[in-house]
């Protein structure tokens, strides 16, 4: 159904059959778009469409639902997908929403997009209420080291603030109040930190 909306082309396009190959890949190769079909997979693949938003948020979702599945396809948005369509999907219909998400992404560059894996982690810790000085502390780092991270948390995420990055990350599905994030910092105590690797995780 994807090759014949967009035909062949330069395109790459992938398949999977797991959700685990699919975050698997997710975590290594760039990706412009992921398109999920629900259609037998309800929980899966709902779950799945959340986990990407949180482990790259850059990166637009279509859902695929089977046809009057409005509770489901509530589902779908709420979970992440930025858009949601109904089977049968006429190929021009999915182009449309294919190339709509594609241009609105298009406008920040895809290495402006994508944190690296300590991008992520300083940022968990930033919604955590701690400040440069304790991530630093923490992750072995030079403060400077870790003032850097943040202005390119905050470039990446397009906020001026941490009013908006609270709220960027609210939206993104990272957090979900304050507690939630306290927990979550309690428990990283014991899980050792990720290297510093400036290779994007995905895009």
């Amino acid at each position: 159904m994807v090759e014949t909306a967009l035909g062949w082309g330069d395109r790459q396009i992938g398949y999977f059959s797991k959700c685990r190959d699919c975050l698997e890949k997710l975590s290594a190769t760039p990706c412009d778009i992921l398109i999920v079909d629900l259609e037998g997979v309800e929980e899966e693949g709902l779950g799945l469409l959340a986990q990407v938003r949180r482990m790259a948020p850059w990166v637009p979702t279509l859902a695929i639902v089977e046809r009057a599945a409005v509770p489901l396809a509530v589902k779908a948005v709420k979970a992440g997908a930025c858009d949601c369509l109904e089977k049968p999907v006429p190929s021009d219909r999915l182009r449309e929403a294919i190339e709509a998400q594609l241009d609105r992404n298009a406008s920040v560059p895809r290495s402006q997009r994508a944190l690296t894996h300590m991008e992520v982690q300083i940022l968990q810790l930033i919604l955590a209420g701690k400040t440069s000085q304790d991530i630093a502390a923490y992750l072995h780092r030079s403060k400077r080291t870790i003032d850097v991270h943040r202005k390119n948390i905050m470039r990446k995420l397009q906020v001026c603030s941490l009013v908006e990055l609270i709220k960027r990350a609210l939206g993104m599905g990272l957090i979900e109040d304050s507690e939630s994030v306290s927990e979550k910092h309690d428990e990283s105590h014991d899980v050792p930190h990720a290297p510093d690797d400036p290779t994007p995780r995905c895009t």
